[in-house]
């Protein structure tokens, strides 16, 4: 769910909402990994955006949880964002932005906790090219940690990361 707010000028607050649920079709069936929701980073990999952390890594995981423990996804999403746009040109459309995002992705709806999300903070800057579409950079900063067992250190912040857009990213 979108929602675009004007407030001044050519500023606008873009306030979006995601919640998904899978199901399966039958007891004792199962849902494939690809088909579970997946959390992290840009999103244009796989999966649903989240700034701040790496991509793909926010939900369950599967393995030993070693550094090299890969992403398992789940069966519930939620995610909030916010961001306030501000023009710097219209031809070409260039806009900077600063944007809080909480989200996070539970194994199934047994154990979903809307209060228990992942938040982050950032800024960025989009560039829109007729021949592209909308290029960008964001530099987002992950306050929780991710990691359920600690070997990125239990509770420590995620940190400062790089994210690369192509395409929009919602």
């Amino acid at each position: 769910m979108d929602f675009y707010i004007p407030t001044f000028w050519k500023f606008v607050l873009f306030n979006h909402m995601e919640f998904g649920v899978i199901k399966k079709l039958y007891e004792s069936g199962i849902i494939p990994p690809d088909e579970r929701f997946i959390m992290g980073g840009s999103g244009m990999i796989y999966g649903v955006a989240l700034r701040g952390y790496d991509d793909n890594q926010v939900g369950p995981k599967r393995g030993n949880y070693s550094s090299s423990y890969l992403p398992y996804g789940g069966e519930t999403l939620l995610k909030y964002s916010l961001e306030y746009r501000f023009p710097i040109s219209e031809q070409p459309t260039i806009y900077a932005l600063a944007f809080v995002e909480a989200g996070n992705v539970w194994k199934n709806i047994s154990t979903t906790d809307p209060f228990d999300l992942k938040r982050s903070a950032g800024v960025g800057i989009r560039f829109f090219m007729p021949a592209l579409g909308m290029i960008g950079v964001d530099f987002g900063y992950g306050f929780d940690d991710i990691d359920p067992v600690g070997t990125t250190g239990y509770g420590k912040p995620q940190g400062w990361k790089t994210h690369f857009i192509f395409g929009m990213p919602f």
